[in-house]
């Protein structure tokens, strides 16, 4: 395994990204790196976000709590880089390189699904903190509370690229995507 930030990481990443792009069918899987993928495109790319997010500043990770009634066995951390609008990734990182974000929020995975489904509001969930900032800092929930609108759009965006749910997948694709992410685990520390 390469070590995380690597020029060897990286581009081993872009070719196993890519290579996935071509062979999964669409929409993609929930949460899968061709997901991700997606999502950061729909990102750089959608000017509404980019208006409502130009006084944001910091890295967010989603952390996804297992939940193997749904077939997410292990935590999950998605890694959305940040900055005034814009969005340089998003991607499956490790769970030490998660926590050293800006602002981590943590919920159980369902929760997340009903959230990018558009069944939860982010907004309304942040602020009963069933989605958790981790570790908390008022400084920090007060400029989340502040960024409501770039949040709600970021939702709406995840929500837009199209998923199949591993939640929703029959039995032997659940199987297929677990075995995905064991090999994620191996080759990229996820």
């Amino acid at each position: 395994m390469d070590t995380y930030g690597s020029d060897e990481y990286r581009a081993h990443y872009a070719d196993m990204v890519l290579e996935r792009m071509g062979s999964e069918p669409r929409p993609y899987v929930f949460l899968t790196p061709e997901w991700c993928d997606a999502y950061e495109k729909t990102l750089q790319t959608d000017e509404r976000y980019k208006q409502v997010a130009r006084n944001w500043e910091g890295s967010v990770v989603l952390v996804f709590l297992p939940d193997p009634g749904a077939g997410i066995t292990g935590t999950l951390h998605v890694y959305l880089d940040l900055w005034h609008g814009n969005c340089g990734y998003v991607r499956l990182v490790p769970e030490n390189v998660g926590r050293t974000a800006d602002y981590v929020l943590v919920a159980e995975y369902r929760r997340w699904e009903k959230i990018v489904k558009g069944e939860l509001n982010v907004v309304k969930e942040l602020a009963t903190r069933r989605l958790r900032l981790t570790p908390f800092d008022f400084k920090k929930a007060v400029n989340l509370a502040a960024a409501a609108q770039a949040a709600v759009r970021l939702v709406e965006l995840a929500g837009a690229v199209g998923a199949r749910y591993p939640s929703d997948l029959a039995e032997d694709a659940r199987g297929a995507l677990q075995t995905l992410w064991a090999g994620l685990k191996t080759d990229f520390g996820l």
